[in-house]
């Protein structure tokens, strides 16, 4: 079963909210590689008029870099538009 936290019927488009740790490389590099694999299933079990994922990362509290970011959006730029929520 695939929930997303919203779906906007009208744009096509369904959101994933990651509250994530960004602390290390590694909890980097498991954070895109599962909202990766959450996008994929989604995208396989939503109905054919929804294409488009948002990635909202809510990283309040946390302490991270401009270039972390950069990162993170260019890991999903093929797959998702992504947000941060500071």
């Amino acid at each position: 079963m695939f929930a997303p936290d919203f779906i906007n019927e009208v744009h096509g488009e369904f959101l994933l909210v990651a509250n994530h740790s960004l602390a290390s490389p590694e909890s980097i590099k498991l954070s895109i590689a599962y909202n990766i694999a959450r996008i994929s299933y989604g995208l396989s079990q939503l109905p054919s008029h929804i294409q488009t994922c948002r990635v909202v990362y809510d990283i309040r509290g946390q302490s991270i870099s401009d270039l972390v970011l950069a990162q993170i959006k260019e890991a999903f730029e093929q797959v998702a538009i992504v947000e941060f929520k500071f």
